[in-house]
């Protein structure tokens, strides 16, 4: 009898905690996002992009898939100065209604966009401007080299949303594929599976099959190139300074093997 009294109190203990954390989850909100996943939220993105060093510009598409909880007829993204011209639905890419509401220092505008009860895709073409805080460009001055433009971005902590629109929440995590063009001479690379070489054609695909939140979507364009520190690890950088840059790093692949010991050792804990 003991015993199942006990058991009692275990599993209605378990309870509350789970419910008091349940609570906790749906009462939080995050007042730097325009956003509200608990309706609808963005769950993967196909990015399509050109960079372009003489407008210092970013354009193109971004086809987000999601998951329109709610079966309503709206989803919001965030934007900051970026200079949205059409929104369409699904692959056959139904043009839809999209409005953008009222700036807010720092946090840009909400982006509205009427979608149906089914709708699983939204592609929202756009391209950034001057003002894009998360772009940093680089005349071929201000690089080590001195010969070449350079492009990297930045978006911790609300500043993806100035170079793609997107739901800008840490909370929000979704994984990417994208196809960029740059200019034929320079080397694009980005958070994601990379390439390590130049080709010919200045189109670059990439791949993150990892969820991630906006502010680690990453880009950097430029003449640059890589050097392998282990098989897992390695670094890129313009090419007077590839050696150095390696040097520096020199103990990363031991870093990363450290890291994986720890965190095997605890989720061995864990079980």
């Amino acid at each position: 009898m003991k015993k199942l009294i006990l058991v009692a109190l275990f599993l209605t203990a378990i309870a509350c905690q789970k419910k008091e954390q349940t609570e906790k989850t749906a009462a939080v909100t995050d007042e730097h996002s325009y956003s509200k996943p608990e309706l609808a939220v963005a769950k993967h993105l196909d990015l399509d992009i050109k960079v372009d060093f003489d407008t210092q510009t970013i354009s193109g598409k971004a086809s987000w898939t999601i998951d329109n909880i709610s079966k309503g007829n709206e989803i919001i993204f965030d934007e900051n100065t970026l200079n949205i011209t059409k929104v369409t639905l699904g692959d056959d890419e139904k043009e839809t209604k999209f409005e953008l509401g009222k700036d807010t220092e720092f946090h840009g505008k909400p982006l509205h966009i009427t979608i149906e009860p089914n709708t699983t895709k939204v592609n929202i073409y756009y391209s950034t401007t001057k003002d894009a805080v998360a772009l940093q460009w680089l005349k071929p001055e201000q690089t080590a080299d001195k010969k070449k433009p350079f492009v990297f971005s930045q978006g911790e902590s609300v500043w993806s949303r100035t170079w793609i629109p997107c739901q800008d929440s840490p909370g929000i995590r979704f994984t990417y594929n994208a196809k960029v063009t740059v200019p034929k001479d320079l080397l694009a690379v980005m958070s994601a599976v990379n390439p390590q070489k130049k080709n010919d054609t200045g189109v670059y695909t990439f791949k993150q099959d990892k969820a991630i939140p906006s502010y680690l979507m990453a880009i950097a364009v430029g003449d640059i190139e890589f050097q392998a520190i282990d098989n897992r690890t390695g670094v890129y950088a313009e090419p007077s300074v590839l050696k150095s840059a390696a040097y520096e790093f020199a103990e990363l692949g031991k870093m990363v093997n450290a890291c994986r010991k720890i965190i095997w050792t605890l989720q061995m804990g864990t079980l």
